[in-house]
């Protein structure tokens, strides 16, 4: 167990588009993170926080609370509008996920919304993840890549998967079988572990700046998806070398993404998610 008097919120950090396999029952959130069951409960006192199986240290990991945010919203703020937005949004967090799901989690949100994310990865999960209860309540932990590459690809159509099944598979033989390890992508820089996600099938630029950001420490990525090319051509203009659409290419995805990781620094993820949060918040999308 553990209780924190911070400034951060929870609630606000697992519904803004990182993560998917979060939900409520009475006063508490309980989240799949691998093979953990999280849960947090939010009080006048704190926040307290327990894991199945135990785990004292989970909060601290799971939302960075190692990270100096401090000195992270002032690195950002050098910019005007994430000046605002960090004020405006003081307990917004980046989440720590586990690589595979992670991988996963973005290869099933592309071209979808996000109630049809959590409907596959649940799929997934009460498919091939392990049972267990926690205050009464079924849950079912998140497959690992070997799980996954062992099913068939009809089984795996069988989730709601659609077109994205031959990726996910793809994804699922690329970690069993070595070819991607996440140690070493954690250890390699920005532009070599982006590179080694690209070779796999199925893995786009936005996907992989995604895992890059979520899972494998790489604070500098900023991922681009049509909300954040939209907030980027309304108050970031300069960034746009050439006329911008609702579907921008690859050639204008690396323009933007390196253009934003100089301007930002080396906690453009950071600035990537308030921007990505308040333009969705100012469009009235539920999370």
């Amino acid at each position: 167990m553990q209780t924190l008097f911070s400034s951060f919120d929870p609630v606000v950090s697992i519904n803004s588009g990182q993560v998917f396999l979060w939900e409520k029952h009475k006063n508490s959130w309980y989240g799949i993170h691998g093979d953990q069951v999280i849960k947090f409960t939010q009080s006048d006192k704190g926040i307290e926080f327990l894991s199945f199986p135990e785990d004292k240290s989970c909060a601290q990991k799971i939302f960075r609370l190692d990270d100096d945010i401090k000195k992270i919203f002032e690195e950002i703020s050098h910019d005007p509008l994430m000046c605002r937005l960090a004020s405006a949004y003081p307990g917004l967090r980046l989440i720590r996920q586990r690589p595979h799901q992670c991988l996963f989690s973005f290869v099933c949100a592309s071209n979808t919304n996000i109630p049809m994310i959590r409907r596959m990865l649940y799929n997934m999960a009460r498919r091939f993840g392990k049972h267990t209860k926690v205050d009464g309540i079924d849950f079912f932990t998140f497959p690992s890549a070997a799980d996954i590459n062992r099913a068939s690809i009809d089984e795996l159509r069988g989730c709601g998967l659609g077109y994205r099944t031959k990726a996910i598979k793809a994804a699922a033989y690329a970690i069993a079988s070595g070819r991607l390890d996440f140690d070493l992508l954690k250890k390699a820089s920005y532009y070599e572990s982006k590179k080694e996600l690209l070779q796999v099938y199925g893995i786009g630029n936005k996907t992989a700046d995604c895992v890059l950001l979520f899972s494998l420490e790489k604070l500098d990525a900023f991922p681009i998806d049509v909300w954040i090319a939209r907030a980027l051509a309304s108050h970031y203009s300069w960034l746009h070398k050439s006329k911008f659409h609702d579907k921008i290419t690859p050639h204008q995805y690396e323009q933007l993404s390196d253009g934003a990781r100089r301007y930002f620094g080396r906690y453009a993820g950071y600035a990537q998610q308030y921007l990505y949060y308040h333009t969705r918040h100012l469009a009235g999308k539920k999370w």
